[in-house]
Parts: structure tokens; C-alpha cells; sequence
């Protein structure tokens, strides 16, 4: 298959099957079988189907990342979750005013965002997205800073070691901040430390902290906390979550948006 060909949308199991060998580097044939309650012969057309896409690769027996990656990439995370991720950019950017100052974290969901904010006016945006701020200044005349630093993995996003004291600077009215998954109190966790510092700079400085995170990030873990729960107003997500994971981050005092 060529980068050109356009590539088919995936079904609910597909979606899980990749954050599966996402998650754990490599997964039998049949350990997916039995978690999905279907035949083997069933995950093998899922897996061939992934492979063709270059979301997973085929092994015997089983399926792992491409080119033995332990995390997917910008352009695969992208075809991931892609109809929750814009209801949620969407949901989001209709939260955010004219003339209001905002930070936007790098990632699929952040430019989600910035896609919808097309039609705001006046807006004074702080970024370290090299992806996001493009994507706002080809829609629209808002002011965008854009944090320095260097160019970190292929999600565009700029970090070193003054990039998070750069946003301290900035009076902001929100900070829109993704995260990879969740602790048991419903902390958000990231795994990238340069990332998690400017994200947690962020939502020190902001009035308004809102958390974008699709369903796929409730029941995920990583090694990082960005915040606490209790450091932000709102999650704007794809999917209502579980009552426990409910429970956890409304304890915090925060509030659950569910983009539809």
C-alpha cells in the first residue's frame, strides 16, 4: 500500500486491537480472540487489514508495532479515534470566547482544537505545536505566539529547558491540555517529561484549565502525572466514562463534557 492510497476506516475492535499491541508491544492471536469473543480466523482478517494500513505489523501468531515502535506515530494516531477527536475539538472550541487568551497543547486533539477555532475573533494564542499554530494561522488572524524551543518527535511540538518557564509568562484565560491516559484518581499521566512539564506549566498559569482526552484514554496508564484532577475545571471527552473513573475526577471538583 502507498502513502497515497487512502486508507479505510476502522471498526470499533480494530481501534481497540491497536491500542492493545499499542500498549502491551505485541499480542497473540489468541489472547484477542478470547478478549473480543471471536475466532481466531476473525482477529487474523483485523490484523492483515491493520498491517496493510501500517498501524500493526503481522507475525506469526500474533501482531506488534511497526518497525518495533514502542509508541505510534503523529500520522497513525491521527486515524485513531478521528470522528471523537473532532466532536471534541469542536465541543471545546465552542467553550472558548472572542478575544480570550489560551494555551494549546501539541497532539491530535489539541489540533482538533485548533481546526475549530477558525471562526473566533481576536484570540491570543500561546503554543509550543508547530502543527497547531500552522493550523490556525491558515483560518484565521488570531495573534499565536509560538513557545522555542526544539523540535521534538513528529508531532511538531517544541520543547527544552525554557519552554515551560516561557508559558509562565503569559496571562492566560484557558489552557487546553491533552493527556495519554489516567491514574487511579483520575490524575492525567503523559510519558513524555519535556511534554508534561510545559503542559503542567500551563495549567499553573491559566484561570481555566479544560482537559481534552477521548474515551481511549480512560482506562490507559503512563509514567508521568501532568496535574492533579483538581486542578482542572472540565474534561471534554468523546464518550461518557465509567461510574469509577466518574466518580474519581468529579471528587476533584471538575465537571464532564461529553462532545456528541
Amino acid at each position: 500500500m502507498t502513502p497515497s492510497e487512502p486508507q479505510s476506516e476502522l471498526t470499533a475492535r480494530q481501534r481497540d486491537i491497536v491500542h492493545i499491541v499499542r500498549d502491551q508491544g505485541f499480542a497473540t492471536l489468541e489472547a484477542l480472540a478470547e478478549k473480543f469473543d471471536v475466532s481466531t480466523q476473525t482477529v487474523r482478517r483485523d490484523i492483515i487489514d491493520l498491517s496493510k494500513q501500517g498501524l500493526l505489523q503481522r507475525f506469526h501468531g500474533g501482531a506488534g508495532l511497526p518497525n518495533n515502535m514502542v509508541r505510534l506515530g503523529h500520522e497513525q494516531k491521527n486515524q485513531l479515534a478521528a470522528e471523537g477527536k473532532q466532536l471534541i475539538g469542536e465541543k471545546t472550541a465552542k467553550l472558548i470566547p472572542n478575544g480570550a487568551a489560551i494555551f494549546l497543547d501539541v497532539g491530535t486533539t489539541a489540533e482538533a482544537v485548533a481546526r475549530a477555532l477558525g471562526n473566533h475573533r481576536n484570540l491570543r494564542i500561546v503554543t509550543n505545536s508547530l502543527l497547531c499554530a500552522s493550523i490556525v494561522s491558515a483560518q484565521s488572524h488570531s495573534e499565536i505566539h509560538v513557545i522555542g524551543g526544539t523540535v521534538h518527535g513528529n508531532d511538531g511540538s517544541l520543547v527544552g529547558p525554557d519552554t515551560d518557564k516561557a508559558v509562565r509568562r503569559f496571562a492566560l484565560d484557558f489552557a487546553i491540555v491533552g493527556c495519554s491516559g489516567f491514574d487511579q484518581h483520575g490524575a492525567p499521566l503523559d510519558h513524555d517529561m519535556q511534554k508534561v512539564a510545559v503542559k503542567t506549566a500551563a495549567t499553573r498559569t491559566a484561570q481555566k484549565n479544560i482537559l481534552i482526552a477521548d474515551h481511549a484514554k480512560f482506562t490507559r496508564k503512563a509514567f508521568l502525572r501532568i496535574n492533579e484532577a483538581s486542578a482542572f475545571h472540565l474534561l471534554v471527552t468523546d464518550r461518557a466514562p465509567a461510574e469509577a473513573f466518574r466518580s474519581a475526577w468529579t471528587d476533584g471538583g471538575g465537571d464532564i463534557l461529553v462532545a456528541q
